[in-house]
């Protein structure tokens, strides 16, 4: 009797734990959102002749010149200091540091620094009704009708003809891009400049 009884339990909780199974594998899973990387530039058009391999060549102009990032124990002689009301620069030929506690890095100004005078070598980079001057990774805009340049972000669109060196390259959706200061910039053909090839600002965005 105690026997039928203790399989009669036995067979019960067998069922139970078998509904349960059942349940916990039919139950809904919650769906991943997926998301999905798209390249954003001007006028909201993907880039034209853009590569998907870089190679690596960006620098090439500024062969010469210290690469970003340097570290160095004081700022080149001659070096004058150029503010605004947030941030001191050393400036000298195009090239800006910045003070740290263990010396000065070689960096990039940040927008609304001022310029009198555009450094030797700069580029003109025209963008619908605006004109840019570039150099070294830096955009520059003119103020008014004077000799002040100020700097600015890099215009989505804009295309130029090198780099300074110092930038990584990173891979997005299976094409690479140079990155340098948090700015993205697709390499491109570009029969205007002298390799025929070019560096436009683009916007990487992930939409949902």
């Amino acid at each position: 009797m105690h026997m039928k009884r203790y399989k009669i339990i036995f067979t019960y909780f067998l069922f139970l734990a078998a509904m349960i199974t059942h349940a916990q594998t039919n139950k809904p899973q919650p769906s991943k959102k997926s998301t999905k990387t798209i390249i954003k530039a001007h006028r909201g058009t993907i880039v034209p002749d853009i590569r998907d391999k870089v190679n690596r060549q960006a620098h090439v102009k500024y062969a010469g010149l210290p690469r970003l990032g340097l570290e160095t124990v004081a700022p080149p002689a001659g070096a004058i200091v150029i503010s605004d009301s947030t941030h001191s620069y050393y400036y000298k030929a195009g090239i800006y540091y910045i003070q740290r506690p263990a010396g000065f890095v070689v960096s990039l100004p940040a927008p609304g620094i001022r310029l009198k005078g555009l450094p030797i070598g700069y580029r003109l980079v025209p963008l619908g009704q605006k004109l840019y001057f570039y150099y070294y990774g830096v955009f520059y805009a003119q103020v008014e009708n004077s000799d002040n340049y100020q700097v600015v972000e890099p215009p989505e669109g804009a295309v130029t003809d090198a780099l300074p060196d110092g930038y990584v390259i990173k891979k997005v959706d299976n094409t690479e891009y140079y990155f340098i200061n948090g700015v993205y910039y697709a390499e491109v053909g570009a029969p205007a400049m002298e390799n025929k090839t070019g560096y436009e600002v683009v916007t990487i965005i992930e939409a949902y």
